[in-house]
Order: structure tokens, then C-alpha cells, then sequence
């Protein structure tokens, strides 16, 4: 009876030690300024800070100049890239001192017609390039190239092209293009979308609702 009464001596030590490790408090732990914790943080951090200060950061010059305006960006394009005429026609005006479009629009149609072989011919030609040069000046977006397309359907003027269709124009222009005449001068290229046109057409409606328009030569 005493023996099972009696505590073993292990279990009453075990008891002790419990009670005594449960009445220490401890002390919260330092975070060691040290620690790879915290150089990984500021690693990461200063990583961070490097990435944001390297980021480009734009900077308007004081003499930046806009854009040249759609007139004297084609005006000022070579021939050649404005495909109105041959490379060899285009050959031939640089000879005669007409390297770009606008020195074509400028120039003395008949003084430059009485150098081909037939003037008559050259001038009518020459006057059509010319016409061309003109009207793709002033509609945003339009190429001598578009220009003389649109002339050869008898659409010749600001104010016509504004008061068409669509969907007309682009039918007239896939006639226009299964003629001999048509292919000859798309050279295989395709004709203005549905889009372009009524881009183009809404620049003309822009223009005769009262958008300033100034003529582009004399």
C-alpha cells in the first residue's frame, strides 16, 4: 500500500523541472542587425531602388520641333518613293533638275514638256503628276500614287472626294483596276480599303466645314 502511494523519485524530478522552466520568462529575441535576413533585405531593397533609378526617364529638349506637318513631309519626298512614273521617267526629270515632288509641282510644266520627244503628250502627263502631288498635299494621310488613282476615276478635287461613298468610290476603283489602263498603273499593288477611303473622305468633309485650307502653290 505505501508503494503505490509513494511518488518514484524520476517522476517528482521530472514534475520540479516542468514547473521551473514554466516560471523563467524569457526574454524576447534580438534580431541581429547582422543576420542574413536582414542583408537580404536590404539587398532586395537596394535592388529595387537600382531597377526604378534605372528606368529611362524622358527628357523634352527646349529647341524639340513637331513633327513636319503631312504637306511638307510629301513635298519634300523624292520621286522615286512617291510612284507616280517609271524609274526611268523619274531618271529622266532628276536629269532635268526634278529630284523631288515638290519641285514637280513647281515647276514649268511647258519648259519641262519641250525636252521630251513629245511635248504635247509630256505636258498632259506632267499636268496629271502634278495634279496628283496636289491633291494627295491636301488630304492627311493620302499619296500621290492614291492621288492619281482617284484622278483616273474622275475624282479630281477636295470637294468632290468629300461628297462621296465608300463603299461607291471603292467599287468604281475595283473596275477602275481590271482595265488595261488599271493594271498598267497599280503596277500589281492593291487599291485603297473601304477604310482608307473614308478616312480620306472625312478629311475632305473637315476641310469644307471650315478647317483652314491653304492652297499649296501658286
Amino acid at each position: 500500500m505505501s508503494f503505490l502511494t509513494s511518488t518514484p523519485p524520476v517522476i517528482s524530478m521530472l514534475r520540479y523541472l516542468l514547473k521551473f522552466f514554466s516560471l523563467v520568462r524569457q526574454e524576447p529575441t534580438v534580431l541581429d542587425q547582422e543576420s542574413d535576413n536582414v542583408v537580404l533585405f536590404a539587398e532586395v531593397e537596394k535592388t529595387a531602388k537600382k531597377a526604378a533609378s534605372s528606368t529611362p526617364i524622358p527628357i523634352r529638349l527646349p529647341n524639340a520641333q513637331p513633327l513636319p506637318h503631312h504637306r511638307e513631309r510629301l513635298l519634300s519626298m523624292q520621286l522615286p518613293h512617291a510612284k507616280i512614273c517609271s524609274v526611268r521617267r523619274c531618271t529622266r526629270l532628276q536629269t532635268m533638275g526634278i529630284s523631288t515632288t515638290g519641285d514637280l509641282a513647281r515647276a514649268d510644266l511647258t519648259t519641262l514638256a519641250s525636252q521630251f520627244g513629245a511635248p504635247n503628250k509630256a505636258l498632259k502627263v506632267l499636268k496629271q503628276y502634278r495634279r496628283a502631288i496636289r491633291f494627295s498635299a491636301s488630304v492627311p494621310g493620302m499619296m500621290p500614287r492614291d492621288a492619281l488613282l482617284l484622278i483616273s476615276i474622275h475624282r479630281r478635287s477636295v470637294r468632290g472626294l468629300a461628297m462621296e461613298s465608300p463603299a461607291r468610290l471603292h467599287r468604281d476603283l475595283e473596275r477602275f483596276a481590271e482595265s488595261t489602263q488599271g493594271i498598267q498603273q497599280l503596277r500589281g499593288r492593291r487599291i485603297p480599303s473601304t477604310r482608307r477611303l473614308k478616312k480620306w473622305i472625312s478629311e475632305c468633309e473637315a476641310v469644307r466645314t471650315g478647317t483652314p485650307f491653304h492652297a499649296l502653290v501658286g
